[in-house]
């Protein structure tokens, strides 16, 4: 294609702006909703192609509340320990998290601490 080719010209434009809207940057999101679950980056709302590994939705605080009760070998301490991680790990909505854009997924990596 010819330089003086406006439509060469324009895909090039095209190129470079896909290029740097589409990187691998990371970006704080706020938790909409658990169950589905749903983020907002910068003001507009994902609701699919989430991928979060290492988060609790907060919706399982009376089930691990029940497990703990029902563990006689256990002591005490570790049974605080696994509550105070979980309370760090569980996400709520208004939750600030760290995401990764690759493509068309959101990787959450992390809760933002707050």
């Amino acid at each position: 294609m010819s330089q003086g080719d406006s439509f060469a010209r324009m895909l090039e434009v095209m190129k470079r702006q896909g290029k740097a809207h589409n990187g691998y940057d990371m970006a704080t999101a706020k938790i909409v909703n658990i169950d589905p679950l749903s983020i907002a980056v910068n003001g507009q709302v994902i609701e699919d192609h989430i991928i979060c590994n290492g988060l609790v939705p907060s919706n399982k605080d009376e089930e691990l509340q029940a497990i703990l009760e029902k563990e006689e070998f256990i002591s005490e301490g570790l049974k605080q320990f696994l509550t105070d991680l979980y309370k760090e790990l569980r996400v709520m909505p208004n939750d600030q998290v760290l995401v990764q854009r690759v493509g068309n997924n959101f990787y959450i990596c992390g809760k933002v601490a707050g």
